[in-house]
């Protein structure tokens, strides 16, 4: 076992006079104070020891293959101390742009501190690779949608007098729910509108007035939307009480379907003072149906609901908008549309990439989950959830070729281009669909240099599934990159033991092997580690799981004692190494 030695000097000439006890100064012997470092520094010095990570690759022999770590823009921009350290041990910086992270609702594309993090991460010496630029989710969606709806038409306002008892002589007497009431056409007290229709007690009672409506030529009862009506009433009479009630029907005696509203008051009304227009009611609370909204002729009983009616109504109104057919634009109009945004998306990206940006994962997850031959599309998916937009659905199968000629035409023409699909091990039908689509975005002109996948393994991954998975993409002929690996424990950090650590480091180094096993060296575009560091609590992606290579170790709650290297990183620098 190791051991440490620590000399204590304990050799102190101490003087002290003490009366008559003490009375010469005593030398202490010098000890040698020999202490056991514990297992657990020792294991860590060893595994601190070894070399990093990007010098135990072989370059000469597979010139494409690029150690990648996922690092964030404020990862980059920091310059903290896992940025630093992620420089030593990988040589390419692996970066998600997603749309609607940055284009506004209104539009405007503002890249914000990624040219920055670009820059920085060139000034370091670290290579870069860009993803995720055209995908379904993470789109400023009602954004586009917007540009691409329908244009309404302004509708044609109704606003139809049904019954102004003007052509009605005076006295002439309307039906009502009750004899107990009667409604009488008089003449205007105000002498302004002509006649109105009084409602008077009778022999007492709360009912209300009948009015046959015939509506214009051309109009049903459906187009309408409310009933207005004007009321003079004394607070006595008709002002307060139950409130208006309204209800249609094709006969005399009370509507099935009569509703109460607001009294006149409630409405603004003043008492005993004309309110011209103000009392409106929907007709929405009736709940007409089919054949009452087909209606052309038929029965207004309204009215106020108190027990000593005598007040006045006038200009029965019905009131609604026929709304004109909206604009539909044409696919065709769709497509341009959409394009002009593609294009100021992937111009501001590819420009602020340009010298920095070697790779470029311009298509994520095009394929189909159930029918893999197929796109992706959302066409049957109503709603649609929050910012999910498919580009494909205006654009055609066409929209990897444009994006990649665009991309080609703002960064750099040498860049490589990568398509990224998921879910590849337990759907492996989606690597021919894959590959058949990067077949014909070649021959719409789009270049496709590899494929990049993501694997978010256990270490009890079905290591057959991988294998073939990885056999299967080899055949592609195309670069193969491993874009966001990480490996899990199966459970929580606070739940890893030793053992499992053992495991997760195996199983680290067998997937690193079985990807060189399998894929053969020209063809290797690399490997990026997802969580270089195990995830925190709080984290959205696998939060609290110890995939990663390194874990942050804290002494106590607060105290940081730093980034440490796990067995994990053994495993991976061992297959690095062809051990």
């Amino acid at each position: 076992m190791m051991k440490i030695n620590r000399k204590i000097n304990r050799g102190i000439m101490a003087c002290v006079m003490i009366s008559s006890l003490l009375s010469a100064c005593t030398e202490f012997e010098t000890n040698d104070i020999v202490v056991d470092k514990p297992q657990s520094i020792i294991d860590q010095e060893v595994l601190d020891g070894y070399v990093k990570l990007k010098t135990a690759v072989d370059n000469a022999s597979q010139p494409n293959f690029k150690l990648g770590v996922e690092l964030t823009i404020n990862d980059i921009i920091n310059n903290g101390v896992f940025y630093r350290l992620m420089q030593t041990h990988f040589d390419q910086a692996a970066l998600s742009i997603n749309h609607m992270d940055f284009v506004g609702t209104d539009g405007v594309v503002a890249l914000g501190n990624l040219p920055l993090a670009l820059d920085t991460n060139k000034a370091v010496g670290m290579g870069a690779y860009a993803g995720n630029l055209v995908w379904h989710e993470k789109q400023q969606a009602a954004y586009l949608n917007s540009l691409i709806a329908d244009i309404p038409v302004p509708g044609q306002i109704l606003n139809d007098v049904v019954a102004d008892f003007n052509t009605d002589a005076l006295g002439k007497v309307y039906p009502t729910t009750s004899a107990a009431i009667r409604a009488t056409v008089v003449a205007d007290p105000d002498g302004r509108s002509g006649n109105a229709l009084r409602i008077l007690r009778n022999t007492g009672g709360n009912n209300y007035p009948q009015i046959l409506v015939t509506l214009p030529v051309g109009r049903t009862l459906g187009q309408y939307s409310s009933v207005s009506i004007d009321f003079k009433g004394a607070g006595c009479c008709g002002l307060f009480g139950g409130g208006m009630q309204l209800g249609i029907s094709t006969q005399l005696g009370t509507p099935a379907n009569i509703k109460g509203y607001g009294g006149p008051s409630s409405f603004g009304v003043a008492d005993n003072v004309w309110g011209r227009g103000t009392i409106n009611l929907s007709l929405s609370n009736l709940n007409l149906t089919t054949a009452e909204k087909a209606l052309t002729t038929f029965y207004v009983t309204i009215g106020s609901n108190t027990g000593a009616p005598d007040y006045l109504l006038d200009n029965l109104t019905l009131k609604g908008v026929i709304l004109a057919p909206p604009i539909v634009k044409t696919p065709e109009e769709k497509r341009t549309i959409i394009t002009a945004e593609l294009r100021k998306w992937i111009k501001a990206v590819g420009e602020a990439g340009k010298d920095k940006v070697q790779s470029w994962g311009v298509v994520y997850q095009p394929m189909d989950e159930t029918t893999p031959a197929n796109l992706r599309s959302g066409v049957s998916i109503n709603p649609k959830p929050a910012n999910v937009f498919y580009w494909q659905d205006y654009l055609g199968k066409d929209y990897a070729a444009v994006a990649i000629g665009m991309l080609k035409q703002y960064a750099n023409p040498t860049d490589k281009i990568f398509f990224t699909e998921t879910n590849l091990v337990d759907n492996p039908a989606k690597i021919q669909g894959l590959k058949d689509f990067i077949t014909y975005t070649a021959g719409k002109g789009g270049q496709v240099d590899g494929i990049a996948t993501e694997l978010a393994l256990n270490i009890d991954a079905d290591k057959g599934k991988i294998e073939a998975m990885l056999q299967s993409l080899a055949t592609s002929g195309k670069l193969i990159k491993i874009r966001a690996l990480d490996i899990g424990t199966g459970g929580t950090t606070p739940n890893a033991t030793p053992a499992l650590y053992q495991q997760q480091a195996e199983m680290y180094k067998w997937f690193v092997k079985a990807y060189f096993t399998k894929i053969p060296a020209a063809q290797r575009a690399g490997i990026t580690f997802k969580s270089a560091i195990d995830r925190a609590s709080g984290d959205s992606w696998r939060g609290n799981e110890p995939v990663g290579l390194w874990t942050n170790v804290k002494s106590g709650s607060t105290v940081n004692v730093g980034i440490q290297r796990k067995p994990a990183y053994l495993g991976v620098l061992e297959a690095l190494q062809g051990k």
